[in-house]
Order: C-alpha cells, then sequence, then structure tokens
C-alpha cells in the first residue's frame, strides 16, 4: 500500500530534503518517489507535490513513521507533514510530534499489517 507525505509551509526545499532523508533507510531504499501537481494551462512545468511511499509488510511502517519524525526533529522549520494511507490521516508539526506519535505509527502499522 503506498503512503502519500505532502509538506506544508517551511522551506523551498522541504520536500526534496524529506525524500533524501527517507531513500537513506534501508527498508525504504527505492520505494520513494516524487508526484509532481498537475500543470495548468498557463504554467510550462510543475513543482513536486508530495511524495508517494511504497511500504510492504515487514516493518516498512515503523522504519517510515520513525524516520519521518526524526527528520522532523532535526529541522528547524515550520513546516507540517501530512502522511495519508488507507484513508486514513494525520498532520505533524516540530511542536505536536510527539503528541501524535502513537497515531502516526498506529496509521501507518495497522495499514499495512505490520
Amino acid at each position: 500500500m503506498d503512503v502519500d507525505i505532502r509538506i506544508a509551509g517551511g522551506s523551498d526545499d522541504d520536500l526534496g530534503a524529506s525524500r533524501d532523508w527517507l531513500s537513506a533507510e534501508d527498508e525504504l531504499r527505492g520505494h520513494i518517489r516524487t508526484v509532481d501537481a498537475p500543470i495548468g494551462e498557463t504554467e510550462l512545468g510543475s513543482l513536486p507535490e508530495l511524495l508517494t511511499v511504497a511500504c510492504g509488510a515487514g516493518g516498512a511502517g515503523t522504519a517510515l513513521a520513525t524516520a519521518l519524525i526524526t527528520w522532523l526533529k532535526t529541522r528547524r522549520t515550520s513546516a507540517k507533514l501530512t502522511v495519508e494511507s488507507g484513508g486514513r490521516s494525520v498532520t505533524l508539526d516540530i511542536k505536536t510530534v510527539e503528541d501524535v506519535r502513537p497515531l502516526l505509527h498506529d496509521i501507518l502499522d495497522s495499514v499495512h499489517g505490520n
């Protein structure tokens, strides 16, 4: 099952930085792709909109949750991450990351059967 990750606020490169961070995780390497926004009628191209992580069984959900929380804690940013999978979502930022940690793990673990 795929997990979609959107980043709002923060810097222009937060999406790329999070992609690089997640790609460094053994369990996630090769399973992350950037999805571009649709191109508008007056636009010449599009910008990356979200990351999609293909998670399977074997602890990928736990690895993803841990990596996202660690990435957010290491950033000096106002970015908010919205993680969605299986029709459920959670939004976390540097101030609420510990409060929503159990919900993030629950969403990622239950959807992927970990």
